[in-house]
């Protein structure tokens, strides 16, 4: 059975924006050992569909990252375009006395837009079948 947690959360900035990325650092104080605090990190990233990319159990530091679509841009000037958030956290789990941990998180956001590169060829395939196939039309035919 888990021990209820109690969080205390601490900002160390506020919202700023960075190259693209709207980055916010946070830190809280919770009442529990910091083995329960990191594995019960590690199990809520997985439920959240997080990738972790770096993980360093002796430490507890890990960077984990998730991709969420927003949506698929699929019109005739923009095919195959994918609009997405790339979310990335930075987090590290340190003993703070006998049973309470600091949790210190820096989540970052990075809107992407992605053009699939199957898309890109095929539209341009299609734009030079049209304009040979137009040029074909034009010209007159060359039969003795």
């Amino acid at each position: 059975m888990r021990l209820a947690m109690i969080l205390v959360a601490v900002p160390l900035a506020a919202l700023v924006s960075c190259a693209g990325w709207e980055v916010r650092p946070e830190s809280a104080v919770i009442m529990a050992p910091p083995d329960q605090v990191w594995n019960d990190t590690l199990e809520l990233l997985r439920e959240r569909d997080f990738k972790v990319d770096q993980q360093d159990s002796n430490k507890r530091e890990l960077q984990a990252t998730r991709d969420i679509v927003l949506r698929v841009i699929t019109d005739k000037s923009t095919r195959g375009n994918v609009e997405k958030e790339r979310h990335q956290v930075d987090l590290s789990v340190k003993a703070r006395g006998e049973d309470t941990s600091l949790v210190e998180v820096t989540y970052r956001i990075e809107k992407l837009v992605v053009e699939d590169p199957a898309f890109r060829f095929i539209a341009a395939l299609r734009d030079r079948v049209m304009i040979r196939s137009r040029g074909s039309e034009s010209a007159p035919s060359r039969r003795r």
